[in-house]
């Protein structure tokens, strides 16, 4: 849910308005041909120094409501100003500034100084160091990101997705195993179950985008010149409380890595979710296929081609990208001591996961939206080896009896004449009790065939599908 402090909302509303102006850079981390416009207002290039801003300004808020700050200074603490900051100082201005100062955040003070009232120029940045501001940057940023933008999302794609399972939850078609014809299963349940795992990795990504910590600790994480300087020890967590973050537990000038880091993983599970579904998909547009169509380009050199499967194809293979992205993440768990300066770096395009997942999650979506499916090129996909697939049921119907090694008598005896003969399984039992005199299989055989659930499914292949509608139909209901 978005944030309900009314004043941090008003910052993030800044946030979003001030990415419409001209001359801001609003590149992403990651490929430029990828670059959501919905996710520019969070993670643009120019945007981060606003996060960091944020961050400094509700510490002076913090710190006026703990009474550290006098009310003739807090006073000046006004929205008017916050705006001001917001719009004013870019992150390309912060790189400029930083070749005098050496220093990033120092450069951001320096720039923010500009716009402040000097009544508060004391208390900006007072007994911070840089990470508490990054850091908390960081998770307010991403927790932001997935509150305002990728929920609607996700939920507009569960919306779509669990409509296109309603539709098709009685379409037969071919289950496969080892992309070899198995047991029939319908069009709805092969969307139910990557449904399933899209829609339990999107909740598990809730709640870790809520668990991502901040922290306002000081230089080694002891909050040193806190105790020294500031009555009240309760700062991180009034600060914390207004940004809508958990409080690190410990840290040192650093927050611990793996509440990010779970959240990342999360992402790489959902990207993995969406992938399957592309995979999936692209196998059945496929010509040997042909149960379905979605949203397609032609071919630049093959004028007959109409129907490559570009959205299926981008939603799997983005899947690697994000994986490459990820991998940064628990290459940089281990931070020397209290910290070291390697991995700032790398964290800056962190968020790259976050954008090539957001791009899947759209692709996705009009994906599921372009999807056709060719009900009548599924059911003879299936149909053409339908009788033989419920084999199984047959072979388990003899070894309920304890004929000895039923699977290799159907394997080997009868599946092979009736895939010969083109008849069905019934069929195959009856001409071989019929012309074999195998007294045992006979007795048997005449015992089982009395079933008529047996005899249905041996008749009517089709019809031996379990609970697939079932959990189609349920799968439809779950809504994120």
């Amino acid at each position: 849910m978005k944030t309900t402090n009314l004043e941090l909302e008003y910052a993030i509303d800044a946030m979003r308005q001030i990415s419409k102006q001209s001359g801001r850079n609003l590149q992403m981390p990651g490929d430029g041909r990828y670059q959501p416009d919905k996710l520019k207002p969070f993670f643009g290039y120019d945007q981060w120094a606003g996060w960091l801003i944020i961050v400094e300004w509700f510490w002076m808020k913090t710190l006026a409501k703990i009474g550290a700050i006098p009310q003739e200074d807090a006073k000046h603490l006004m929205e008017g100003t916050l705006f001001i900051l917001l719009s004013e100082i870019k992150t390309t201005d912060q790189d400029r500034l930083e070749k005098e100062t050496k220093h990033d955040i120092l450069a951001l003070l320096a720039l923010m100084r500009k716009h402040l009232p000097i009544r508060l120029h004391r208390w900006l940045h007072f007994c911070a160091t840089s990470y508490d501001i990054i850091n908390t940057a960081y998770a307010l940023q991403l927790k932001t990101a997935f509150e305002w933008m990728f929920i609607l999302e996700l939920r507009n794609l569960s919306e779509i997705w669990r409509k296109k399972i309603q539709e098709n939850a009685e379409v037969i078609q071919a289950g496969r195993t080892h992309l070899q014809t198995a047991l029939p299963v319908t069009v709805g349940f092969w969307l139910a179950n990557l449904h399933n795992r899209f829609a339990s990795s999107s909740r598990k990504a809730m709640l870790l985008a809520e668990e991502i910590p901040g922290k306002f600790s000081g230089a080694v994480g002891t909050s040193a010149s806190q105790r020294v300087l500031i009555k009240s020890k309760d700062g991180e967590k009034v600060l914390m409380k207004m940004l809508g973050l958990p409080v690190a537990e410990v840290s040192t000038q650093i927050t611990p890595p793996e509440g990010m880091a779970r959240f990342y993983y999360e992402l790489v599970l959902l990207s993995g979710a969406l992938a399957n579904l592309g995979e999936d998909a692209r196998i059945l547009q496929s010509s040997q296929f042909g149960e379905l169509v979605s949203h397609s380009s032609s071919s630049s050199a093959m004028s007959h081609k109409k129907a490559n499967p570009i959205a299926a194809e981008n939603i799997a293979g983005m899947h690697t990208t994000v994986i490459a992205e990820f991998m940064k993440i628990p290459m940089t768990l281990v931070s020397d001591l209290q910290r070291d300066l390697r991995w700032s770096n790398v964290m800056r395009s962190y968020s790259a996961i976050a954008v090539y997942v957001f791009q899947q999650i759209t692709t996705a979506t009009r994906l599921i939206n372009s999807l056709k499916i060719d009900e009548n090129k599924a059911y003879a996909n299936f149909n053409s080896i339908a009788n033989l697939v419920v084999a199984e049921v047959l072979h388990l119907s003899l070894q309920c009896e304890s004929l000895p090694d039923a699977h290799h008598f159907i394997n080997k005896e009868i599946v092979p004449k009736a895939e010969t003969s083109g008849q069905n399984l019934w069929i195959g039992m009856e001409k071989y009790c019929n012309e074999h005199g195998d007294k045992e299989i006979s007795m048997i055989w005449k015992k089982i065939s009395k079933d008529e659930k047996l005899k249905e499914c041996l008749l009517f292949p089709h019809k031996y599908i379990g609970d697939a509608i079932k959990i189609a139909q349920r799968e439809a209901e779950n809504k994120l």
